[in-house]
């Protein structure tokens, strides 16, 4: 094709970028996108130090209460046991947890960290408040509390609800 045959086209209208958030969205949809983009932002941070991002939930976790059976960490985390299992393995390969059994009571397995462990707190938890610092940048400490409390607000909601089939209530069909 020649420049004049190519110049003699009618070029096509540009479109206009397709909007970053959809405002229409439901609320759900809102939270989803946002997660996504705070964990993306978190995850990239976390590879720069060779941090697994799915080890971040766990070691959170032990930051707040070391010492925790492998069950209580699956709970906490809100994730399978074998998850659970292969997370802490590598993390005990990695030298940053210890799994021992308690004097008297050889069937759970606790999960304590080790000293390298402990010192990610001081490393990584920068990472997440830049992170944060990021998605609120613009917002007011009011606005930033107020949406932490309807956040706070709708995940007990939804928790309540959780435990309460639909079309059941106390127990019994409506």
């Amino acid at each position: 094709m020649t420049s004049a045959s190519r110049s003699s086209r009618p070029k096509r209208p540009k479109l206009p970028p397709r909007p970053i958030v959809d405002i229409s969205d439901r609320l759900a949809h809102l939270v989803k996108d946002a997660g996504k983009l705070l964990a993306r932002a978190l995850q990239t941070r976390l590879q720069e130090r060779s941090i697994a991002y799915g080890h971040w939930t766990f070691l959170r976790i032990l930051w707040r209460r070391d010492g925790v059976s492998q069950t209580e960490l699956s709970e906490q985390a809100g994730v399978m046991t074998p998850t659970t299992f292969a997370a802490v393995r590598e993390m005990e390969r990695l030298g940053f947890v210890k799994r021992r059994q308690k004097p008297g009571n050889r069937k759970n397995v606790y999960i304590f960290l080790t000293p390298a462990g402990r010192a990610l707190e001081a490393e990584l938890v920068p990472l997440a408040v830049e992170v944060n610092d990021l998605a609120t940048a613009g917002l007011s400490a009011k606005q930033v509390k107020q949406f932490r409390d309807v956040l706070i607000a709708t995940i007990g909601n939804l928790e309540r609800r959780a435990k309460v089939s639909p079309g059941r209530r106390n127990g019994r069909a409506r």
